[in-house]
C-alpha cells in the first residue's frame, strides 16, 4: 500500500474533523454520522480521538496485510470517499461565505 495514500487519509481525516467541528460550532452543518454525532455531543476528545486513531490504524493494517488487492482497493475507495467529504466541506464553506456576503 502506498505510504502517500495512507498519509493522505490521515490528513484528510484530521481536516474532516476540524472542518466538521467548525461547521457544527457555527451551526452551519449537522453531523450526518449518528455515531460521530453522539461522540461530538458527549466528548470532543472522543470525537477527535476516533478521527485520529482510525486513520493511524491504517498504518498498522497496511504493514500486517501487505500488498493484497482487496485491501488496496479498500484504501483507494476510502480515499475517494474522503475526497467527497472534503468537497462537501468546501461546498458548505463557500455557500456560507456567499450567504454572509449576500452573493
Amino acid at each position: 500500500m502506498s505510504r502517500n495514500l495512507i498519509i493522505f487519509l490521515c490528513i484528510a481525516s484530521l481536516m474532516d474533523a476540524g472542518l466538521t467541528d467548525m461547521g457544527l460550532r457555527l451551526q452551519l452543518i449537522g453531523e450526518a454520522n449518528p455515531i460521530m454525532a453522539f461522540l461530538y455531543e458527549h466528548s470532543y476528545i472522543a470525537f477527535y480521538g476516533i478521527k485520529i486513531i482510525l486513520p493511524l490504524s491504517l498504518f498498522f493494517i497496511a504493514a500486517k496485510v501487505g500488498k493484497r488487492l482487496l485491501i488496496n482497493n479498500l484504501f483507494r475507495l476510502s480515499t475517494v470517499i474522503y475526497l467527497g467529504i472534503l468537497l462537501l466541506h468546501a461546498y458548505w464553506i463557500s455557500a456560507s461565505f456567499s450567504q454572509s456576503l449576500n452573493i
